[in-house]
């Protein structure tokens, strides 16, 4: 496994779509955040559109429109599937490892990977908000409720990124894993919502948004932490990271890799 681990850690260390991906990312914070100043200048209010938002109401914002996940899960699908198409995998497997091994890796060093472009992603948004909003009153007490929030919009990511793995591996295919995977990402929070009004409507009391981790990131609160909130959504973390690695690994073990 540690030799796995390092190959995996070689190859990335001459992957550009990570810094690629990233950089782009905060290219993007850096124009949200002059666009919403420069319109509270454009209005007058002397750039209180960012003072009246605040640094967690920007984070916020920025994890609900899938910015923090969006770059760092198109990376992941560049990152997996490139090496089917470079035949990368094929060598590994013919090595000899077992095949639970190879994918175990994969999965794991993706995964670290886009935690650490996330927890990038957040300290950006963090120090430019600081740059361009200022501390609020409450020091302590915002610093405390903001890396709260981030731990769990980190978690959340981590089992994103399981799945976004998952998708990869069952598509193989670099169109189709971006594709499906920004397809996730934009529409199923939407679908998930439909889809308890229509049980709503049918008088069944079922919420499926309350477990879908996508809707979780989304309706993560930036403070005064409810403690039933913070047990589900640690829970539902765990599965959706252990369910798509386990379909992940069964599908890899099974299927010929072409």
């Amino acid at each position: 496994m540690r030799n796995l681990l390092y190959g995996e850690w070689y190859r990335w260390k001459k992957n550009k779509a990570f810094w690629i991906c990233l950089l782009s990312a905060a290219g993007m914070i850096l124009l949200v955040y002059l666009t919403m100043t420069a319109a509270g200048q454009a209005m007058g209010a002397g750039g209180d559109v960012l003072q009246e938002t605040g640094i967690s109401g920007m984070a916020a914002q920025f994890a609900v429109g899938g910015l923090v996940t969006m770059f760092g899960m198109i990376f992941l699908c560049i990152w997996m599937v490139s090496d089917y198409t470079h035949g990368a995998m094929k060598n590994v497997v013919g090595k000899g490892y077992s095949r639970m091994k190879v994918f175990l890796a994969k999965h794991l060093f993706g995964m670290a990977v886009t935690l650490i472009m996330n927890l990038i992603i957040f300290f950006v948004i963090l120090i430019t908000g600081l740059v361009l909003i200022g501390t609020p009153d409450g020091d302590r007490l915002f610093f405390q409720n903001l890396l709260i929030y981030f731990g769990l919009q980190l978690l959340f990511g981590a089992a994103v990124s399981s799945i976004v793995i998952a998708i990869c591996e069952w598509s193989r295919n670099m169109a189709a894993g971006i594709g499906i995977t920004m397809a996730v990402i934009i529409f199923s929070t939407l679908l998930v919502q439909g889809l308890d009004i229509l049980f709503s409507v049918l008088r069944l009391n079922i919420s499926i948004s309350r477990y879908w981790i996508l809707n979780l990131m989304a309706d993560c609160p930036t403070e005064a932490f409810p403690l039933e909130f913070l047990f589900r959504g640690i829970v539902m973390s765990v599965i959706w990271i252990l369910l798509p690695l386990a379909l992940g690994a069964a599908h890899f073990r099974k299927t010929d890799i072409g």
